[in-house]
């Protein structure tokens, strides 16, 4: 090496050296103490196995749905579906009338077009359901998705949150907790 490259050399040492004492390279990875809404947490798209789901324009309802990477779509809770046509523009179209119940109990009778009859499979095999058509909160993101219509009556949780919702790029860490 020539003097100048060895000069060069001693310098670029001294001062990452230098840099060393001011700059920390240091690697933390922290878990997440208690279990955060998702709007609240770093990356608002990062949620737990449960989550706390708002349904409708003006968040009408709340529920702490249940995250589900199986299933294809998200599944309201809906007791004494009553499906009928209306004429709209010269053409039938057909409805769904419907109750729910959020965790607040709070009930509510929706009306909605429905966007397709389609198979869906669970658990307890195989059922034709309606889908219609909804606004759901996540956080503070919200998403126009389809949601069929289940009697979950016998589930702990109302809603679940399926593919459909998830594809919109959340990850779900289940280290999370509910409050």
């Amino acid at each position: 090496m020539t003097p100048r490259k060895v000069h060069i050399f001693y310098l670029s040492l001294l001062t990452l050296s230098a840099l060393s004492h001011f700059v920390r390279f240091e690697k933390s990875i922290e878990k997440p103490a208690a279990r955060t809404p998702a709007a609240q947490v770093v990356d608002p798209r990062l949620i737990g196995h449960l989550e706390e789901v708002h349904v409708g324009e003006n968040k009408d309802l709340h529920f702490y749905a249940k995250i589900d990477t199986g299933a294809e779509s998200s599944s309201i809770h809906a007791e004494n579906i009553t499906p009928f046509k209306k004429l709209e523009n010269g053409r039938s179209v057909l409805y769904v009338k419907f109750e729910t119940v959020d965790e607040n109990y709070k009930s509510r009778t929706f009306i909605r077009p429905v966007v397709k009859i389609g198979e869906v499979k669970s658990a307890l095999g195989t059922s034709q359901r309606y889908f219609i058509r909804e606004k759901i909160w996540i956080g503070s993101a919200f998403h126009y998705v389809n949601v069929n219509l289940a009697d979950r009556s016998h589930l702990k949780r109302k809603f679940l949150v399926g593919k459909n919702i998830l594809d919109e790029g959340y990850l779900i860490n289940t280290a999370l907790h509910t409050p």
